[in-house]
């Protein structure tokens, strides 16, 4: 595969083709079947459309520091049966950078070619856009479960389905009841269906932080990612210091190192999350009696120091 890999892409991260799908399962537009489609038309191309396509196929699977994937001539040819000229009109146009994804020229194998990475959240911002809905929900469609192998939905369906039903279903009662007896039925029943939607109301929120908290992490993980590639420390590398020590342990490191002049800044953070050293701020003043000066008043050097 021609292909770096995302900064910040967890391991765990699904494929974006699939939850593009759950996008357009969704949608349930007639005008929009496949996720082909649906870029095609916010993009505005069809040829562009094809090439984004192919592109959020490799972003998940790319490996290297900073999300870039590479593509030659000769791939988009074999892959979208595109010409070079038409692959030029698409990058003269911009069209790719509607939807968020990036693009600029590095080496690969020693030759100057076009890399590719995706902006997520510039992505959904512009598919709500087009559809004129609420970006937090198609963030929360790329997230919905799909259905599995049996064809069983997923749980936020069913829910909501039986939810449905419940409404839809009519009060049946004997025609010998009582008239108030059926008027404290559907108090009852009126009263349930506001505590489930209550219920679900409060867990759309809940979901929403957390998936907003989610995202902040990813964003987080993903900056010290990028500075310990700056540092020259390898991406998997990196990945296990991140699992091993913590995230918020290595970025204190990554901002001690940015400080320091190192001639092996990657050396110095692997030794420095390896032997858990503390770093103190430095001092306003570099003054013997720093603080309260206790340790050298008291130190073997005390008769030396005139107070």
């Amino acid at each position: 595969m021609n292909g770096y890999s995302v900064a910040g892409a967890l391991d765990s991260q699904p494929d974006l083709l699939a939850r593009l799908q759950n996008v357009v399962r969704q949608l349930n537009r007639p005008d929009i079947r496949t996720v082909s489609a649906l870029v095609a038309k916010v993009i505005g191309d069809q040829n562009a459309g094809m090439m984004a396509v192919r592109l959020l196929h490799w972003f998940p699977k790319a490996k290297k520091i900073g999300g870039w994937v590479y593509k030659s001539w000769r791939d988009w040819n074999a892959e979208c049966n595109l010409s070079q000229a038409q692959v030029k009109r698409v990058h003269g146009k911009g069209f790719l950078e509607i939807i968020g994804i990036e693009r600029t020229i590095m080496k690969a194998n020693g030759t100057p070619t076009v890399h590719y990475r995706l902006d997520e959240n510039q992505l959904m911002q512009r598919l709500a856009e087009f559809l004129e809905i609420m970006p937090l929900r198609i963030k929360m469609w790329m997230w919905t479960e799909t259905p599995n192998e049996d064809g069983q939905s997923s749980p936020m369906n069913v829910a909501g389905k039986d939810q449905l039903d419940e409404h839809n279903q009519p009060d049946s009662f004997d025609e010998d009841e009582p008239i108030h007896s059926v008027e404290i039925a559907k108090s009852i029943t009126d009263s349930d269906l506001q505590t489930k939607q209550h219920i679900n109301d409060q867990d759309i929120q809940h979901n929403s932080y957390s998936a907003a908290v989610v995202d902040t992490e990813r964003e987080e993980r993903k900056e010290i990612l990028v500075s310990l590639g700056n540092f020259g420390v390898e991406y998997l590398k990196a990945k296990q210091l991140i699992e091993k020590h913590g995230y918020k342990r290595v970025a204190e490191v990554v901002e001690h190192t940015k400080d320091q002049d190192r001639k092996n800044p990657a050396g110095y953070i692997i030794r420095a999350l390896g032997e858990n050293w503390t770093f103190w701020s430095k001092p306003i003043k570099d003054d013997y009696a720093c603080g309260n000066g206790e340790a050298y008043i008291t130190g073997k050097y005390a008769a030396f120091i005139n107070h």
